[in-house]
C-alpha cells in the first residue's frame, strides 16, 4: 500500500502547562492548508508552517481555488499572519515564487527558516530577501535547537534528518510550537529512523498534537517511531498524495482510528488547559 469540510471540531485534550507562560489561556485552532501546510492560531498570534504551497506539485495537492484567492489577497486563513515557517526547501513544502509574493505583500509577516529555503526564494525576489529585516535564516544543530519567540507562541526548532544518502544533506527542521499551553510538533519530511529523533533531541518530548507524514503509519519502521517519539493524544496525518486520500482515510480508520486526516480548510480547535 502507498499513500501518496470547513467545520471546526472542538477537542478537549489533557494538555500540560506551557513552561514560563502566564495569563489567560485561549483555545488553539489548527487549519489544514495546501498539502501538509497548516495555520495555527490562538486568536492573538497566527502562524503558518509549510503553507506557501499554492499549486499542485508532483503527486501532492495545492490550495482549493477559494483558498488560492485568499492567499493572493492575504485574506481568510492567510490574513494577519505573524510568523511564516518552512521545514525544508522542497516545493511541496515551500514554493519560492508564491512565498516571495506573500512576503512582499505583507507588511508585518516574519519569515524564519533555513538558508536553503531562503536561497531558493532569493532567486525569485533577490532584493527583498537580501534587504528585508523580516527574513531570518536559522541553523539549529544536533543538541543546539533554536528558539523563536513570536507573540504568545514559543517555537523550538530542531534539525531532524530528512533521510539517508543524498537526502541526508537536505536541511529539514522539526518545529515544537508552544502556544497558550498547547504543544504541537511538526517534523517536516523526517527520516523514519529512531536514531535521527534521538540525535535531534526529540526523545522524551511530551506533545499534545503531532503532525505525522502518512507513510509513518504504513507497516515498517515508522510505527515504532510514532510510538516512541510522536505518541500525542491528537495525531494528524499529513503529506497524502491527492489521488490516495480515500485509500489513506480508509486505512487509517481501520488500523489507526485515533489518527485524524483533515480535509483542505478543515479546522480543529484544541481547548487550552
Amino acid at each position: 500500500m502507498c499513500f501518496a469540510s470547513q467545520a471546526a471540531v472542538r477537542l478537549a485534550l489533557p494538555v500540560g502547562l506551557l513552561l514560563g507562560a502566564a495569563g489567560i489561556r485561549a483555545d488553539v485552532e489548527i487549519t489544514q492548508l495546501g498539502n501538509s501546510g497548516a495555520l495555527i492560531s490562538d486568536g492573538e498570534t497566527r502562524i503558518v508552517i509549510d503553507a506557501m504551497v499554492v499549486e499542485p506539485y508532483a503527486i501532492y495537492a495545492g490550495l482549493p481555488p477559494q483558498a488560492a484567492q485568499d492567499f493572493a489577497r492575504l485574506t481568510g486563513p492567510f490574513a494577519d499572519i505573524a510568523l511564516v515557517l518552512a521545514s525544508h526547501r522542497h516545493h511541496d513544502h515551500n514554493q519560492p515564487a508564491f512565498a516571495c509574493d506573500f512576503m512582499q505583500k505583507s507588511s508585518t509577516s516574519r519569515l524564519v527558516t533555513s538558508a536553503e529555503v531562503i536561497g531558493l526564494m532569493r532567486e525569485k525576489c533577490r532584493t527583498f530577501m537580501t534587504t528585508s529585516p523580516r527574513v531570518e535564516a536559522i541553523d539549529p544543530q544536533p543538541g543546539r535547537p533554536v528558539v523563536v519567540q513570536q507573540g504568545s507562541a514559543r517555537i523550538t526548532v530542531f534539525r531532524l534528518s530528512h533521510g539517508k544518502r543524498k537526502y541526508a544533506r537536505i536541511e529539514n527542521f522539526a518545529h515544537l510550537i508552544e502556544i497558550d499551553g498547547v504543544r504541537l510538533l511538526r517534523i517536516g519530511d523526517a527520516v523514519m529512523d529512531p536514531q535521527a529523533f534521538e540525535d535531534a533531541g526529540l526523545a522524551g518530548l511530551h506533545v499534545d498534537v503531532a503532525f505525522i507524514p502518512a507513510w509513518f503509519f504504513q507497516p515498517g519502521p515508522g510505527e515504532a517511531v510514532v510510538r516512541a517519539y510522536l505518541d500525542a493524544p491528537l495525531k494528524i496525518a499529513v503529506q497524502v498524495p491527492l489521488d490516495e486520500v480515500a485509500e489513506a482515510r480508509a486505512f487509517l480508520a481501520e488500523k489507526f482510528a485515533e489518527v485524524r486526516l483533515l480535509d483542505p480548510l478543515e479546522s480543529i480547535i484544541v481547548a487550552a488547559p
